[in-house]
């Protein structure tokens, strides 16, 4: 049994799905990160990057085992923008309504609207050890964003083999095929085998 793991994000959407994700889990307690933290610096170039500065950071403040993720939307007539900068595209003073639209209008005269969505997650256990894993979703962007679940860009986009988008399905759908959910439960089955004693 774990008895304790830090979630390294202040984004509370983000800490329901990983809650919701790791319930009944060998983790004893989900703890969300220490508020005194601040603002982690990502200023990695790819997905695992970011996900370790960000479980470091808040290992290394907590010494507990914490969990990162780093997700972001890649769209392939973009050239896989805005990727790990999907966050911040467009300005961190735009909010998400704003970057969709901006994200359309690039998209306005493209043919091919296929993207995927990307959750890289790594665990800092201790010191010395870590685990990375990742999951990944294609899709396509919509025109006309549809939904008001979930958060970020799940209401353009729609995943292979759906009629709806992320942001029109209940959490319990969601959590069952998202690239964070593929992600976790990855993350779930490897702290499973190690802590399953």
């Amino acid at each position: 049994m774990l008895e304790k793991l830090v979630i390294a994000t202040a984004n509370k959407h983000k800490l329901k799905e990983i809650e919701s994700i790791f319930k009944g889990s060998v983790i004893k307690e989900i703890l969300s990160m220490p508020s005194d933290i601040g603002e982690i610096i990502e200023d990695g170039n790819t997905f695992i990057e970011n996900s370790l500065i960000k479980a470091k950071t808040v290992y290394n403040h907590t010494k507990l085992p914490s969990l990162a993720d780093d997700s972001g939307l890649c769209v392939n007539a973009l050239g896989g923008k805005p990727g790990i900068y999907s966050a911040r595209y467009g300005g961190e003073s735009l909010g998400y309504k704003e970057k969709m639209q901006m994200l359309l209008d690039e998209l306005k005269d493209k043919k091919d609207t296929t993207a995927y969505f990307i959750t890289s997650a790594v665990c800092v256990l201790d010191d010395n050890y870590y685990i990375a894993v990742e999951g990944r979703v294609n899709g396509k962007i919509i025109e006309n964003p549809r939904g008001f679940e979930g958060f970020g860009y799940d209401p353009i986009f729609q995943p292979d083999g759906y009629n709806i988008t992320y942001a029109e399905m209940s959490l319990e759908e969601k959590n069952s095929m998202s690239h964070r959910a593929l992600a976790m439960n990855k993350m779930k089955n490897i702290l499973s085998c190690i802590y399953n004693y």
